[in-house]
């Protein structure tokens, strides 16, 4: 069975049809709603085959579905019929809750993706939860979401936009004591120095968190409540 992922940024949607395989990136933008995001993937992927379509989405999810409006996109989100639009079934997780599970192993993982804005998820012994992080305030009483997003580095440079992420690195060690801490999302790449006891990884590694949304992974996460449950097949 082969997986779509569509992962939905503030800024792009990533799409990825096998792990080895070509991504492809369509622009987003504050207007877009869900019916021209399905549209314009549909176009951005002509001539690939799959049967089944995993979202990443940048906003809450309860049930597996979307119950709020995404912040950074347009509406009509919320209680689109998502599998007639692509013709295949569709499951759906938070857009850094994708990136968490495409690189846990067990034990506790934080990761935190810096992007359009700044994401958060942690993975504690097999149960992921998604957390709104961007609005912890740091500093002079600014948000996170205010110091670390793409806004913020093109607005105060690089130096100051690294140190910033770096005291929000060291915060969230401590509140969440992880046994690993993974940085991803487009501006990781800025890093001139890993945060201490961090590692990053690029967008590909989302697409293993796709995967393991459907039966037959090695690891298949569940929807329950506003988590998710993750079940072991092997090991």
């Amino acid at each position: 069975m082969s997986t779509l992922m569509v992962d939905i940024g503030g800024s792009n949607i990533k799409l990825l049809c096998s792990a080895d395989g070509e991504m492809r990136k369509i622009r987003s933008h504050r207007d877009m709603g869900a019916t021209e995001m399905v549209e314009c993937v549909r176009h951005a992927v002509t001539g690939w085959t799959f049967d089944r379509v995993s979202i990443g989405f940048p906003g809450l999810l309860r049930a597996g579905r979307p119950v709020r409006e995404p912040l950074n996109l347009g509406g009509g989100w919320v209680g689109f019929d998502y599998e007639a639009a692509f013709g295949c079934p569709v499951r759906f997780i938070n857009d850094a809750a994708m990136q968490a599970l495409g690189n846990y192993v067990s034990g506790r993982l934080l990761f935190i993706g810096f992007g359009t804005s700044i994401g958060c998820c942690v993975i504690a012994d097999d149960v992921v939860l998604p957390i709104e992080t961007g609005l912890i305030k740091i500093g002079r009483g600014q948000r996170l979401m205010e110091c670390l997003s793409k806004a913020a580095l093109k607005r105060f440079g690089l130096a100051r936009w690294e140190r910033s992420a770096g005291e929000a690195v060291a915060l969230l060690r401590d509140v969440f004591h992880p046994e690993e801490t993974v940085l991803g999302g487009g501006n990781s790449k800025h890093f001139t120095a890993i945060p201490y006891g961090a590692r990053t990884v690029d967008n590909r590694s989302a697409y293993r968190g796709a995967e393991r949304l459907w039966e037959g992974a090695d690891l298949v996460a569940r929807p329950y409540g506003s988590t998710w449950r993750i079940g072991r097949t092997q090991g």
